[in-house]
């Protein structure tokens, strides 16, 4: 376990922990203080479609029955609903993770989750890029030292899920919430480098694991509160440097002295993979991939009257107007509510557009076209159908398809024309998906 943090380790007993009010809700950010940053899907799939509402903060849907937050939230019990864009689960237990800040709430196994979170084994935690979500306050006022500024008081709070990102850097443990990883707020940062505030409790720290967006971690924590020494106000704030201040609160404050180089704060939030023996004692399914049919997923981005409406999420509706329609947006891993045209990238591609290209193969040049499928075992049920012509008009089928398994999910597929280009110059490419 990695230790190692910035601050005195002492601090880390002063850690705030992120309780709201209903007033107080989000990420902050470095870069901006604008309220309607990153307030809508950042369309990689990295999380926010798995983050549900949960009173005034989030969860995440892990297995059939049962969604993850942090023990410590205020204002929720046996009966509040968990409202996953719209649809609603009710609650019907709790179960603690002994010795963390974990949850682990039971749903109505009348109507269980469609699909759910893959959660992270903890090989990839540090060092990842992280994508970060959270209902906590906008960015406040400047905080300034001697006329130089060290970050952002919270602000106001708005309800607003928004999301951010951040590196891990390690972990730390500490008394009652067992192992807990780590972010610091640096300046330049990261694009989206965001902090949390009071009010993101409970939301989700996905990484990249295994070509899937995993869930690592369930905020927890953050530093602070702050004060200028000797008997300046109380505040809390997402700094990127705190040298010069006191930390802590009321009964134990801190001095830290100020120096050339930054001393960042952190957020905190329960590592999964620490606990993961004891979710899987209470939801067994957590330590496999949900099977996923395109109705399953509907439910990961749409409200129950979307999907009820043919016009908006039928298969072949093109909700976010980008010329692709939900099908293939299922079909090929793309955000059905955020518009884009990407194409995915050749070889390490995990979601896109097929790619079209001439490639020198056994001498020859021909026409390929490599993109991504939903595996055999990952219950879609779709098949891929690679196509090729020379007037748009008479398509024939490929070559033999080269599969790589990227995950029990996803493989990657590239197929080549049996015609050779410079005996037909003239070639186009296409993938037909069909969904029985």
């Amino acid at each position: 376990m990695d230790t190692r943090h910035p601050l005195p380790s002492t601090l880390l007993g002063l850690a705030a922990l992120c309780l709201a009010t209903p007033r107080a809700s989000a990420v902050m950010f470095l870069e901006t203080g604008d309220p309607a940053f990153n307030t809508t899907t950042p369309g990689d799939n990295s999380g926010w479609q798995y983050e549900g509402k949960f009173g005034f903060f989030l969860g995440v849907p892990i297995a059939p029955h049962f969604f993850i937050t942090a023990a410590h939230l205020p204002g929720v019990g046996v009966g509040t609903p968990f409202d996953l864009h719209g649809d609603l689960y009710t609650t019907i237990a709790f179960h603690n993770i002994p010795g963390t800040d974990l949850r682990l709430w039971e749903v109505n196994h009348a109507k269980p989750f469609p699909t759910y979170a893959p959660v992270s084994s903890g090989i990839n935690d540090i060092g990842a890029n992280a994508a970060v979500f959270g209902r906590g306050t906008q960015r406040g006022s400047e905080v300034f030292l001697a006329a130089v500024s060290k970050g952002w008081r919270h602000g106001p709070g708005d309800g607003v899920k928004r999301w951010g990102r951040n590196i891990v850097t390690g972990t730390v443990s500490f008394p009652n919430f067992g192992e807990l990883l780590y972010c610091d707020f640096d300046q330049p940062g990261i694009p989206n480098e965001c902090h949390l505030s009071v009010g993101d409790s409970g939301g989700g720290l996905f990484v990249l694991e295994n070509g899937l967006w995993r869930l690592a971690g369930i905020h927890a924590l953050i530093d602070g509160n702050f004060r200028e020494p000797p008997n300046g106000g109380e505040f809390g704030a997402a700094l990127f440097d705190c040298g010069g201040f006191d930390v802590g609160s009321s009964n134990t404050w801190e001095f830290i002295p100020d120096e050339e180089a930054d001393i960042t704060s952190s957020f905190y939030s329960s590592r999964i993979s620490s606990s993961l023996a004891a979710i899987a004692n209470l939801a067994p399914e957590v330590n496999s991939l949900a099977s996923e049919d395109y109705s399953a997923w509907l439910r990961l981005y749409f409200s129950p009257s979307q999907i009820a409406d043919a016009n908006l999420c039928g298969p072949l509706a093109d909700f976010d107007k980008d010329g692709i329609n939900n099908l293939l947006e299922f079909a090929l891993n793309l955000d059905p509510i955020f518009n884009e045209r990407a194409t995915m990238e050749a070889g390490t591609g995990l979601r896109g557009l097929p790619l079209v290209r001439i490639e020198n193969i056994s001498g020859q040049d021909r026409l390929t076209i490599e993109f991504v499928s939903r595996s055999a075992g990952s219950g879609a049920g779709l098949t891929y159908i690679a196509e090729f012509s020379d007037d748009l008009s008479d398509w024939q089928s490929g070559g033999t398809p080269a599969v790589t398994a990227i995950n029990p999910r996803w493989d990657r597929v590239k197929v080549a024309d049996t015609s050779n280009t410079t005996l037909s110059p003239k070639r186009f490419a296409r993938l037909r998906v069909v969904d029985p």
